[in-house]
């Protein structure tokens, strides 16, 4: 059995960003359980092979964080660029009505 049918995880604790990391932790045991067949406890690999997964698994990491700091990154600026474009174009609009208004009075 890879997960204790009688646990129930759903809201665990009252922080849900701690039970969506539980969600995640469970659901990848429950994928290397099907992947290895044999818990992380019962695999005898030599402590030389986790140092050097790990090192992987972190450089990885550290891939992933940049790339997902450019794409926010790259938000925050197109975000800017549209809230500055906005404002030029609403206090265009509202000259062009006030035009408008001064012109028919």
């Amino acid at each position: 059995m890879t997960v204790n049918p009688n646990v129930d995880l759903n809201g665990l604790t009252n922080d849900p960003v701690v039970n969506k990391v539980i969600d995640i932790v469970v659901a990848r045991h429950i994928e290397g359980m099907n992947k290895f067949g044999k818990t992380l406890a019962d695999n005898e690999r030599p402590i030389n092979e986790w140092v050097d997964e790990t090192i992987e698994e972190l450089i990885d990491a550290i891939h992933y964080l940049v790339k997902a700091k450019d794409i926010f990154d790259k938000f925050k600026a197109d975000n800017k660029r549209l809230k500055a474009a906005l404002e030029a174009f609403e206090k265009g609009s509202f000259k062009d009505e006030e035009n408008k208004t001064e012109a028919t009075s």
